[in-house]
């Protein structure tokens, strides 16, 4: 079986980073084939709205006909059994480098149609993992509860029924004293990163044991 991971995250080894590290890690305790891209690495658009994926005997049918350097990352996601797609949070949405993606991959799939279906591979395992300095309790006020619920919405009406992990209250900095963020506790973001992340990462490695299960 194989397990993608999406890294929308600039940043490789952070907060989300290591998410979708332990994500297939639990993933490969299955026995799962795993790989993990960051999209930083990439140069590549969102959706052109071209129209060529839903061109009745057209050559792209189904796919997105943009060719760049996300062409073949859409492919693996195509053909992986599993997909597990991971972005920080940004002004309550998913990261340009996510949205661009997550344009791409599903608006391939989906027809103008009250007869037809997405012609996206059904019953694909698939998991959306999201960090965020936000706590809890603004997902809600800030309109970041309402995107996620949208994505996870795509995926399910895409694959297959969605695991959602959020980490909220997020670690930014090794030093906040060298940034204007006045407005945070650095110390309980330290003690946050310290006893609840932990058990993040945790709860990522059993979506990664259940998407490979």
């Amino acid at each position: 079986m194989k397990v993608l991971a999406i890294n929308g995250s600039p940043r490789k080894k952070h907060n989300t980073g290591l998410l979708l590290e332990w994500a297939l890690a639990g993933a490969a305790s299955k026995g799962a084939t795993t790989e993990l891209i960051h999209l930083k690495d990439y140069r590549y658009t969102g959706c052109l709205s071209c129209f060529a994926c839903k061109k009745i005997g057209g050559s792209s049918y189904g796919r997105c006909a943009v060719k760049d350097e996300l062409t073949p990352i859409l492919e693996k996601a195509h053909e992986a059994e599993a997909l597990v797609i991971g972005s920080p949070i940004y002004l309550s949405t998913e990261s340009a480098f996510a949205r661009a993606f997550l344009e791409r991959l599903g608006f391939q799939y989906i027809l103008y149609s009250k007869i037809k279906g997405p012609l996206s591979p059904k019953k694909k395992g698939v998991a959306l993992v999201y960090a965020m300095n936000i706590s809890e309790d603004l997902l809600e006020p800030s309109g970041t509860g309402a995107v996620i619920k949208v994505t996870k919405s795509l995926m399910e009406r895409l694959f297959a029924p969605c695991e959602v992990l959020l980490s909220c209250d997020t670690l930014q900095f090794d030093d906040y004293s060298a940034y204007d963020t006045d407005m945070w506790d650095s110390a309980a973001k330290r003690r946050r990163r310290e006893e609840v992340f932990p058990l993040e990462l945790e709860k990522a490695f059993a979506i990664g044991q259940r998407l490979a299960g």
